[in-house]
């Protein structure tokens, strides 16, 4: 659910000194762009609207927005007056600079392009990593875009993957807390981690539980922010990725069947409560550059949004192919899934 809370003391007070400079400087060649914007945004899972009269106060925004990100929060924002609300990310653009004023004047421009953007920053390089999208409705599927198998946690499950129009087509596939599919899958394409020359793993930036990876923060399931499925289908949706409990209930509720949909290998789960299916294509997974795992028959791999907490460089996924009982085991973060989101009734 969406809250339209406060702004903070120190943002209150940037935008009042914006406020009292404008008032100042009233003259043509400093006279700010009188531009209503009612922008909406969230830190650490924690969504404000605010309402601004210019482009200074505009401007005060941003430079909060580079606080939260060195403070180590990710911060994603849209301009609501713009209706860029809604679902399935595309025309996606990145962009990184060490340079705040530049990070604020890309913002500027992907506001001002109708983008949701989002912002991060890597302590160990000093880097500002900003990513920018447009949205498009999520394809409707037989009048309904959610099944209800009867589980006991009320849960209902997207009938297709993130990016597919239908439950049999492959969808995006993403990295473990990436909300965009990428080129290449590997640790020093890894938006939460750094790799040494030869690619190997050398710290963990988010989402961290052990001192090897470098300084632990203790966060063991998604933020909305770094949730792809949350993202893709806009945050006050309640979409979500699945916990592991979550695809375990699952499995434990569902009779599961190989087969194919429409010339598409995959698996059919079959509730036991009330009879209701969903079907997961065995789409593979990407690693490098390659898609692995669709030849022959195939097999599966969805994120969960749970952290392996003893081992934090993986995350816990679901796992099948024709062969081998469906079963949540853990894989490496650095590798391209496929997800399937839920919500709650």
């Amino acid at each position: 659910m969406k809250h339209t809370l406060k702004l903070t003391a120190m943002l209150a007070a940037v935008l009042m000194l914006a406020a009292c400079n404008k008032e100042k400087e009233l003259t043509p060649d400093t006279v700010a762009t009188t531009q209503e914007r009612d922008i909406t945004y969230t830190v650490a899972d924690r969504t404000t609207t605010v309402h601004l009269e210019t482009d200074t106060e505009f401007e005060a925004l941003l430079v909060q927005f580079c606080n939260y990100a060195q403070q180590g929060d990710s911060v994603t924002f849209y301009n609501a007056n713009r209706g860029n609300k809604g679902v399935a990310a595309k025309d996606v653009a990145t962009y990184s600079t060490t340079n705040r004023e530049e990070m604020i004047r890309w913002m500027r421009q992907m506001e001002e392009a109708g983008k949701t953007v989002t912002i991060t920053y890597d302590p160990n390089t000093g880097t500002y990593n900003g990513m920018a999208y447009a949205t498009a409705p999520q394809p409707q599927i037989d009048g309904t875009l959610w099944v209800d198998l009867g589980l006991p946690s009320g849960v209902l499950w997207a009938k297709c993957d993130l990016g597919a129009n239908a439950p049999e087509e492959y969808g995006n596939y993403y990295a473990w807390g990436e909300i965009s599919p990428k080129e290449v899958y590997n640790w020093n394409t890894y938006r939460y981690g750094t790799a040494d020359g030869e690619g190997n793993l050398l710290t963990l930036i988010k989402y961290n539980t052990h001192s090897d990876y470098g300084t632990p923060d203790s966060l063991t399931i998604l933020r909305a922010t770094d949730d792809a499925a949350t993202m893709a289908f806009g945050i006050g949706s309640g979409a979500r990725t699945p916990t592991k409990e979550e695809w375990q209930e699952l499995i434990d509720y569902s009779t599961v069947e190989w087969t194919t949909m429409n010339g598409v290998n995959g698996l059919k789960f079959t509730s036991i409560t009330n009879g209701n299916t969903l079907f997961f294509p065995a789409a593979g997974m990407r690693y490098g550059s390659e898609l692995h795992g669709v030849d022959g028959c195939g097999f599966g791999f969805y994120w969960s949004s749970s952290l392996d907490t003893n081992s934090p460089s993986d995350a816990w996924a679901f796992c099948f192919d024709a062969n081998n009982p469906v079963h949540v085991g853990k894989s490496n973060r650095r590798y391209g899934f496929t997800v399937r989101a839920v919500r709650l009734d």
